[in-house]
């Protein structure tokens, strides 16, 4: 059981989280030196981009609403999928996530040290029981260091450590379960404006790769999944607005063949209010809602 938690922890979670840090928490407006000696770009730091427009803004909550295009169904049939709080410094205070039935389903609580850094989340039911928490440790750069996994009975599911070059580049994350057994490990090497990560199994044997590729602002602009052989097997595109909003990414196989695609669409504030998601033959699925309060 805690092996299935953490395949699906690392499919649905880590993706998402790990590319955040490699190109957002470690990316906080420095120039990375390289080892032929030249000079890296500054990489785009999407996180703290949306934190200062929050903290701008005075943004005190969002919610996210989501009806399905192939269903015929329209906005007014929308339900709210979860709706997140913040206080005055734009720091996320909790996210109450939804039912199919519009009833609150499960509570995320953040916790905070004095410099700011996210130090815990609680995740509760909706009877209030808390069901697990990431705790997270920082080194004297406030870089995080390390995230570690509780479950339900306060037994350790998984941990996640991060080593960094002494550009504060992430050079490796390693990611192993409550026994410390290491089921994946993930290393960075910086090149101007590529990085080259190689994941590595529970038998440190080569899993896959990625190569990701950065415009002149140090957005990505393309991500390239190879298998353990070297051979492509999907392409990301991603491309930008001139206020350096992402406006759409979309993967592709060596094919042809789509994977998955998603558009987006702001306000004059340059505030997230539409995602649309598209099925495999290009059309649209899925609308995504965002509204804010101020």
């Amino acid at each position: 059981m805690i092996s299935m938690k953490l395949n699906l922890l690392k499919i649905n979670f880590l993706y998402v989280y790990l590319i955040a840090v490699v190109f957002s928490a470690a990316a906080a407006a420095q120039t990375y030196a390289l080892a032929d000696g030249g000079t890296a770009q500054k990489r785009f730091n999407a996180v703290e981009r949306e934190k200062r427009l929050f903290k701008s803004l005075g943004i005190k909550s969002f919610s996210c609403y989501e009806y399905e295009v192939g269903l015929g169904q329209c906005r007014r049939a929308a339900k709210l999928l979860h709706s997140s709080h913040y206080d005055s410094g734009a720091n996320i205070k909790y996210t109450i996530h939804y039912d199919d039935k519009g009833r609150s389903a499960i509570k995320d609580t953040y916790y905070y040290d004095g410099a700011g850094n996210k130090i815990a989340k609680i995740i509760k039911n909706a009877r209030g029981a808390a069901q697990s928490k990431w705790l997270y440790k920082y080194d004297g750069s406030n870089k995080i260091i390390r995230m570690t996994l509780f479950g339900e009975t306060n037994e350790i599911l998984g941990r996640w450590t991060f080593k960094y070059d002494k550009d504060l580049n992430p050079v490796e994350i390693i990611e192993s379960d409550g026994d410390d057994d290491i089921f994946n490990r993930s290393v960075s090497v910086y090149a101007k404006n590529k990085i080259f990560e190689t994941n590595y199994n529970s038998e440190n044997a080569v899993d896959n790769k990625r190569t990701y590729t950065l415009d002149g602002g140090g957005k990505k602009i393309e991500a390239v999944l190879y298998d353990q052989a070297g051979v492509e097997k999907i392409k990301t595109y991603f491309s930008y607005d001139t206020a350096e909003n992402l406006i759409e990414n979309a993967a592709y196989y060596p094919d042809g063949g789509m994977s998955f695609k998603f558009t987006h669409k702001y306000d004059s504030e340059n505030m997230l209010i539409e995602k649309t998601s598209f099925d495999k033959s290009g059309n649209p699925d899925k609308i995504y809602i965002y509204t804010y309060e101020k």
